[in-house]
């Protein structure tokens, strides 16, 4: 949870504006879900086709970027699924530098506690 938590605030700080969230649920879900992923043990990438949407679900709960959100419709993405992702859910950001900002981040241990 303390990874999540982490990348939230990264992300905040990194768009700094309000609504900033939108990124993550058109387009950018499977970039944040991969991206989380990668980074917590024992978690997995969920999808719901319905809604098009993705998330990751780990200590026994799913995530995206509004927090934790209700697994109904939601399950396990193949690796079918995962490869239409990477092709077809395009984030509205640059991700290189977004990913650039966040292992700066991570690595200078940012992001670990705000007032």
């Amino acid at each position: 949870m303390e990874s999540y938590i982490r990348i939230m605030k990264l992300l905040k700080l990194y768009f700094a504006q309000d609504g900033w969230e939108k990124y993550f649920l058109s387009g950018g879900c499977f970039w944040l879900a991969d991206y989380l992923h990668r980074r917590i043990r024992d978690s997995v990438i969920m999808i719901n086709r319905a809604e098009e949407h993705c998330a990751l679900y780990f200590e026994q709960k799913l995530y995206d970027v509004r927090g934790e959100i209700s697994k109904y419709n939601f399950h396990r993405a193949s690796p079918r699924e995962i490869m239409f992702m990477k092709k077809n859910y395009i984030p509205a950001f640059d991700s290189k530098k977004l990913e650039s900002y966040l292992k700066m981040r991570e690595i200078n241990g940012e992001g670990k506690r705000y007032a």
